[in-house]
């Protein structure tokens, strides 16, 4: 018998391997591992402008996040500004996210860039979806989603390709961005609504179209910005 504190609250943040080694093995914490989707968040970002001090970044966003969640949120940050970067980071077999064991279990890679449909511009380089697909590929062994805080990203049929070949070559189980041009401040409202639902959620991954539809139901920009999901198991997108 374990008590639920213990084995979904705090051995998570305490006994990270041990938690990890329980759930690999095939021993679901107790009540069930869909009451605790791991509170581990990656961030990609490239540099959104030229100007050093006035420089603008999720970062911090990420940051108030983390106290929000009990066990805290655990928000790991890192810039990209190539291709070449992002596979460093990301790419089997070497990548350090990939050969890393605690990054293993991330539910959440969230990427903020400036968008395009079927990719994303960082600051040396369009990063297109070939090289998008070639990073994340694998990474759907341990369910988890792929974020686009970025314009545009899944527009049109370029968008809609680009979403299903990613969750065929990841085998991640959604890919979740916007259709159009995004506002700052509302585009972090919106990722704020979805990501507090999605970590505090019961049975999480069965209800990740409930949860963008609740933040469409209640937030009007994100339906003006085209605010979307696209799930591996279905062929369509949940648009407007």
């Amino acid at each position: 018998m374990v008590c639920p504190r213990c084995c979904v609250e705090c051995c998570p943040a305490e006994t990270p391997d041990w938690f990890a080694r329980c759930a690999a093995g095939g021993h679901p914490p107790w009540p069930s591992v869909s009451y605790a989707v791991p509170r581990k968040l990656v961030c990609l970002e490239s540099s959104w402008d030229d100007r050093v001090f006035k420089n603008l970044s999720v970062r911090g966003f990420f940051d108030s996040l983390k106290p929000l969640f009990h066990p805290p949120l655990q928000v790991e940050h890192r810039l990209i500004e190539s291709a070449k970067h992002l596979a460093y980071y990301l790419r089997r077999p070497d990548g350090v996210l990939w050969v890393d064991p605690s990054a293993w279990d991330v539910p959440v890679f969230y990427l903020s860039f400036h968008g395009t449909p079927g990719g994303v511009e960082s600051v040396l380089e369009r990063i297109g979806p070939n090289e998008l697909c070639e990073a994340f590929a694998g990474y759907g062994a341990y369910p988890n989603l792929i974020y686009f805080g970025s314009c545009n990203v899944l527009e049109g049929a370029k968008g809609k390709k680009f979403a299903s070949d990613l969750l065929s070559a990841s085998g991640s189980r959604a890919v979740i961005g916007y259709k159009k041009s995004i506002n700052w401040m509302d585009s972090l409202a919106i990722d704020l609504l979805f990501l507090y639902r999605f970590y505090t959620s019961l049975h999480t991954w069965n209800k990740l179209s409930e949860i963008v539809e609740s933040v469409k139901r209640d937030f009007k920009p994100a339906r003006e910005m085209g605010y979307t999901i696209v799930q591996a198991a279905v062929t369509a997108t949940h648009s407007d």
